[in-house]
Parts: structure tokens; sequence; C-alpha cells
């Protein structure tokens, strides 16, 4: 004999701990409406001017408003301590492919001055050639060298 699904009781709503407080302040205002009505405040005024001077008075000074929920900022604070930074290692990365890629220009320009010294009597596409691989070579090492500088800056060694 097959049983059908059984149905549970929903679970009740629970507010997180740090709107806990807000979610009882919203209660008791909810339960404050369904009592007798009390008398609003009244809307502040314009104060005029003061006749004679034509200046108007100063008005009083109001207390600042909450920047947001209470604790949430020390929470978010907390959270992030907590948190291994995202790219922690990504300088060493860094490094090791600007090793690389410095290494490759290096041998970029070294072959293209040995095939420069080999070419002069091939013909201008032998030079166009190796001046074309000395300055990829060169173009190379400037990149490795921004990689590296960037890499230590993120690590604060620069």
């Amino acid at each position: 004999m097959a049983h059908g699904p059984q149905r549970r009781e929903p679970r009740r709503f629970e507010p997180p701990p740090w709107e806990r407080e807000q979610f009882e302040r919203l209660e008791r205002e909810r339960v404050g409406d369904a009592a007798p009505a009390q008398p609003e405040p009244e809307a502040p005024t314009v104060p005029e001017p003061v006749p004679g001077i034509g200046a108007m008075p100063e008005p009083a000074a109001r207390e600042p408003e909450p920047a947001g929920l209470p604790g949430v900022d020390e929470m978010l604070l907390a959270l992030k301590a907590e948190e291994p930074p995202a790219v922690e290692a990504a300088w060493k990365l860094g490094l090791v492919v600007a090793v690389l890629v410095g290494t490759i220009g290096i041998m970029l320009v070294i072959w293209g001055m040995v095939a420069l010294a080999r070419s002069a009597a091939s013909g201008p596409a032998g030079i166009m050639g190796a001046t074309i691989m000395s300055v990829m070579g060169g173009l190379f090492v400037g990149l490795a060298t921004w990689m590296g500088a960037r890499s230590l800056k993120q690590r604060g060694v620069l």
C-alpha cells in the first residue's frame, strides 16, 4: 500500500539576529495601529521672515539620521576579516610569467641580433626579419618588466 507524500507544517520565519530588533519594532507598530488612533504630531511650519529685517530665523538643529541598520557594518567587517584574500598568491604567478616572458624576449633579441649580423649579405628581407625579431624581443622584455613591477607592487614590495 503506497502512502502519499506527507505534508509538513511550514517553518515559522525567524529574522536573522542582526535584524531581530527591527522586526520586533515593526511588530509593535502593527499592534499599535490596531489600537485606538493616536493624534498625529503636527508638521513643522515654515518660519516667517522677521518684520523689518527680512531675515529668516535659523531652523532648530536636527538629530542626524542613522547611516544604516545597526550592527551591519560591524558584521560585514568581521566577515571580511574571516575571508582569505581572493588573489593572495596571484603575485607569485605574475612573477613566474614575467620571468618566462622576459626570458623569451631576451632570446628573441639575441637571435635577432645574430640574424642581423648574418643577414647583412642576404638583402633587405633578412634585415627586416632580424629587425622585427629584435623589436618583438624588446617588447617582450618591456612587458615582462611591467608585469614584474605590477606583481611586486601588489605584494607591497615596490
